[in-house]
């Protein structure tokens, strides 16, 4: 949760301003995205999800590619 004090200050940013702070934490999760992954093995494990299931697909849609592409994505 966003303490109150911050989204108010975030309200009040510029255009410019808001898509720095974005800059800013997109890096920031990169990079800790990065460090968590670091030495770490991803296997593709084959799913049973329902075809139905749309949600569970897509997340791990979502998923792989992230695992694939993590310097470009996270």
């Amino acid at each position: 949760m966003i303490a109150p004090e911050l989204l108010k200050k975030l309200q009040k940013l510029n255009q410019e301003e808001k898509l720095e702070v974005v800059r800013f934490l997109n890096e920031k999760l990169s990079n800790e995205m990065q460090q968590y992954l670091e030495g770490r093995r991803v296997f593709k494990i084959p799913s049973r999800f329902v075809a139905s299931d749309g949600g569970a697909a897509m997340r791990l849609v979502i998923l792989e590619h992230s695992y694939r592409n993590c310097g470009d994505t996270w």
